[in-house]
């Protein structure tokens, strides 16, 4: 892969990092692993806010869960005595010719003779949500899961670099904290103005995913949740790009695994990566021009010198 060269000032420079990202994805959408791994990543779900906490607190060492069929379908099967997960699952209904409104059958369930009669039923609707259950891959056997997507982050992060970004993650209002995440390495709360890290992580995974959720709160993805959930392959672009430019910035490389997860989220369209640049761009310059005017970790902070409120984790 060509990376092009940064230029001579810092928002060209920032916005050749954008770029960077882009030859990165289309790079690795390009290979056969890649491919393979998309096919088997399309029967896993994106869980809710509300459903990574429930499987947080159930399995707070959760990587990648999925249903007792899917992993069947992997070629692997979870173990007999295993315990499942419990989630919120949605139960939804067609609307009949008769009355929209009326109670009728469940969408997967058989028609019976007193069903009203529907003529060419409409997308199914919302009615509730039950109690269904998942499995960790950690309490399967099987086949190996195809492995071209992002890669954790290993090794130390530059000194002060958590605390300076949870410095700016609380100026915005949000409480910092380390601890399980439900299978995804870290989430932001916008009702209970909470930004969680997963705390079984390197520090340069941890600094990165901070970083991450930083960045949907500087794009103003939190204070817009119906964007967010219409547009969340957009916003999940955003966010890793502007994770990826910060963490450039301070010399950790953390394309290993933001061109998979771009790549995931933006389905291995470059144009849509090239879309999201001017917000990531304003966001990333943003953030580090706050970084810009932290006072170096390694010098005291005298009683003269500027007062730092910064999020111990």
């Amino acid at each position: 892969m060509t990376r092009t060269a940064p230029a001579t000032n810092s928002g060209d420079k920032i916005a050749a990092m954008h770029e960077q990202i882009t030859e990165g994805v289309a790079a690795l959408v390009d290979s056969d692993a890649w491919r393979d791994m998309l096919k088997t990543a399309a029967r896993f779900h994106n869980y809710s806010l509300s459903n990574l906490l429930l499987i947080a607190v159930q399995r707070p060492d959760a990587t990648r869960v999925a249903g007792f069929r899917t992993w069947q379908s992997l070629g692997r099967q979870v173990r007999k005595g295993e315990k499942g997960i419990a989630i919120l699952a949605p139960v939804t209904y067609r609307p009949t010719k008769t009355d929209s409104t009326a109670p009728v059958a469940d969408a997967d369930a058989p028609p019976t003779a007193t069903d009203a009669e529907p003529t060419k039923p409409g997308k199914p609707r919302p009615r509730g949500f039950k109690a269904a259950y998942v499995f960790d891959v950690a309490q399967t056997d099987g086949d190996p899961l195809p492995d071209a997507g992002p890669a954790l982050l290993t090794g130390q992060a530059p000194a002060g670099l958590w605390d300076a970004l949870a410095a700016q993650v609380t100026a915005h209002g949000y409480t910092v904290e380390r601890g399980p995440c439900g299978g995804a390495n870290g989430y932001t709360d916008p009702v209970a103005h909470v930004v969680r890290v997963r705390g079984d992580v390197d520090d340069a995974q941890a600094v990165k995913t901070l970083a991450h959720e930083l960045g949907h709160i500087q794009c103003g993805h939190v204070t817009d949740l119906a964007t967010y959930a219409t547009c969340r392959d957009r916003c999940e672009t955003e966010a890793e790009s502007v994770a990826y430019i910060v963490c450039a910035a301070r010399d950790v490389d953390a394309s290993g695994y933001t061109f998979g997860y771009i790549a995931g989220w933006s389905g291995g369209d470059v144009d849509k990566v090239r879309a999201a640049a001017d917000t990531v761009v304003r966001a990333a310059r943003t953030i580090l021009a706050a970084l810009d005017t932290e006072p170096d970790p390694d010098q005291p902070i005298t009683a003269a010198g500027p007062a730092v409120d910064l999020v111990a984790a």
